[in-house]
């Protein structure tokens, strides 16, 4: 089987708590290290399974305050004070490979397969692999029970439930779903089932600034559905994530939309629930989530340290053992990437989320996607908020708009 032939021997991993940035040049010049910047909860795994090195070397790991931290430290870093490893977010990939800070990995075809493809595509850049994810995340469907006990099969058959239930009072809301910032986010499965995307891909299956896809003819096209939405009270603008929380465990809507980071609540609940993906609303097109994951990368300061090869191996070879990854799920809460560790994870709630990450695209990895989030959840917010909502053609017509804007201005 692949990977029995690794042979762990012995080192030491070296924790640094501190905030400063830790010097890599002499760490290096004491024998075969390999630098590791990460956070705590992945640290906390690094430090336990690699607590004996790494095909002969050490494994340093080097304990960030957040991964948002640890990436502007990052940024900033120089072969001298940097590492040859570090933890990520995959929506980091385009910008880390444009500021020439990582380097590509020889992702053999057989390793791509043990991950779900569209997991490990948001590690992909100009056809490069440049990351190995280790967990993901992306919302769900939660469906009380107790007021649906069939779950719907299309999403026609979802409606017709919601509104019968709102309309004899039992409910106050179809969907309890939070928008504002997250808006964008969370409601994107009804936003691809309704035709629309972000970014469209390139040939090389990147993610293209200049294909936005936020009002395209498709999307304008099944629009007015929204509209409807918002007269029924499908969706409701009023809604943040903790309202809508509230609202479900209060059993005041029959179904939420959420991810794994409630996944404490879900397991508390007082009435019997299902986890699934959200129908589809048009036949044919995917209801798909955004599909967020953490792996992963290796620097370029691993050249200049003379360590790039064993760094890549370490990322290819040992965080893609079935124990570690196993360990990174547990640790985070979140499902492992491997697809070993994934089926034999013993946790039925979170295996329930990865299923419904099946027609799941990945959080666009390129530098511009931060302009498009906030005006699509304004979007949405505008046209599902009751009697003052403005035509949903017209509100993401407008964040398209906006989100142009911005890429054209840097």
């Amino acid at each position: 089987m692949r990977r029995t032939s690794r042979q762990v021997l012995t080192g030491l991993a070296a924790v640094l708590m501190c905030a400063a940035v830790a010097p890599a040049t002499p760490a290096h010049a004491a024998g075969e290290v390999i630098i590791v910047w990460a956070d705590p909860i992945r640290a906390s795994v690094l430090q336990r399974e690699f607590a004996t090195g790494f095909q002969g070397a050490t494994v340093q790991v080097v304990v960030k305050e957040s991964l948002n931290a640890l990436k502007a430290e990052f940024l900033a870093s120089t072969p001298e004070n940097g590492p040859d490893v570090i933890a990520v977010e995959q929506d980091w990939t385009g910008e880390l490979v444009q500021a020439q800070k990582v380097r590509s990995l020889k992702v053999p075809k057989a390793l791509a397969k043990e991950f779900p493809a569209n997991v490990l595509a948001g590690f992909r850049y100009n056809d490069r692999t440049y990351g190995i994810p280790v967990q993901f995340e992306n919302v769900a469907l939660i469906t009380n029970v107790g007021l649906v006990k069939k779950p719907p099969k299309n999403f026609d058959r979802l409606l017709k439930v919601a509104d019968a239930l709102k309309s004899s009072g039992t409910t106050e809301v179809g969907i309890a779903v939070g928008q504002g910032s997250t808006g964008g986010y969370d409601l994107y499965p009804l936003f691809s089932g309704l035709g629309g995307y972000l970014f469209g891909t390139d040939g090389l299956g990147n993610f293209d600034p200049l294909n936005v896809g936020v009002a395209n003819p498709e999307f304008l096209a099944n629009a007015s559905r929204i509209d409807r939405w918002n007269r029924t009270g499908l969706i409701n603008s009023t809604y943040t994530r903790e309202t809508a929380k509230a609202a479900f465990v209060a059993g005041r809507a029959p179904f939420w939309i959420t991810g794994p980071w409630d996944l404490a609540t879900i397991k508390k609940l007082n009435f019997r629930y299902r986890i699934s993906s959200i129908p589809q609303i048009l036949q044919g097109t995917p209801t798909s989530a955004i599909i967020g994951a953490k792996g992963f990368m290796v620097t370029t300061h691993a050249k200049a340290h003379g360590i790039k090869p064993l760094a890549s191996k370490f990322v290819t070879e040992g965080l893609t053992a079935k124990k570690v990854q196993t360990a990174f799920g547990q640790a985070s809460q979140r499902l492992p990437a491997l697809i070993a560790s994934t089926e034999t994870f013993p946790d039925p709630q979170l295996k329930a989320f990865g299923l419904a990450a099946a027609s799941g695209v990945p959080w666009p990895n390129i530098p511009q996607t931060r302009s498009g989030w906030v005006p699509m959840g304004t979007a949405w917010a505008s046209a599902t908020k009751g009697a003052e909502a403005i035509p949903a053609a017209a509100a993401f017509s407008q964040a398209q708009a906006q989100i142009v804007a911005a890429i054209a201005g840097g």
